[in-house]
């Protein structure tokens, strides 16, 4: 039980370095700096450090079969996940912007048919026009594209999910005192 937690754990921590250095490489960074906007660097940094503390107490763990640190690390996880959620909170953009009122103008735009005029107007609402015919004639047929699948939100997911696999078997193991 004790190895499938290191693999977790190593696994886990090989994620968040990931995210880590491609949010570092991408100037999140500064952009957090200048903006505001997103985790402070503290939870960040505090994140990833009480994490990589944890894995440093697991392998004296390991090497030591001592059962305080299995606790130890317990209480490390339990903190490291705790920051994650944090983050994850903050960055989660909640609460989603209300559309748009619609204007009057837009609402007769939008029940407005070939010829209609505006009251007080001549120019029609919506006109066909030349121009829209002969780019219908030339392209009649417009390529449609498989939708791409879009992965990258599962990176994080994946990340949290592997953290929380890791506090199962950490507890399990300290519980059990077997190792």
């Amino acid at each position: 039980m004790s190895i499938a937690t290191l693999a977790a754990w190593l696994l886990t921590a090989s994620i968040g370095g990931y995210m880590l250095r491609t949010w570092v490489a991408r100037g999140g960074l500064t952009r957090q700096r200048t903006t505001g906007v997103g985790a402070p660097p503290l939870v960040i940094f505090g994140h990833a450090a009480t994490a990589l503390a944890g894995l440093a107490v697991w392998v004296g763990y390991l090497s030591t079969r001592w059962h305080p640190l299995a606790w130890l690390d317990v209480g490390a996880i339990s903190v490291a996940i705790t920051l994650g959620i944090c983050m994850v909170t903050i960055w989660t953009p909640y609460p989603v912007r209300e559309p748009r009122a619609e204007t009057p103008a837009m609402a007769l735009a939008r029940d407005a048919t070939p010829g209609d005029t505006v009251p007080g107007d001549t120019e029609p609402v919506f006109a066909v026009t030349d121009e829209m015919i002969a780019s219908l004639l030339a392209d009649p047929f417009p390529v449609h594209r498989r939708p791409r699948l879009h992965l990258l939100p599962l990176i994080p997911v994946c990340h949290g999910f592997l953290a929380f696999a890791t506090f199962c078997l950490a507890t399990i193991t300290a519980a059990s005192g077997t190792g």
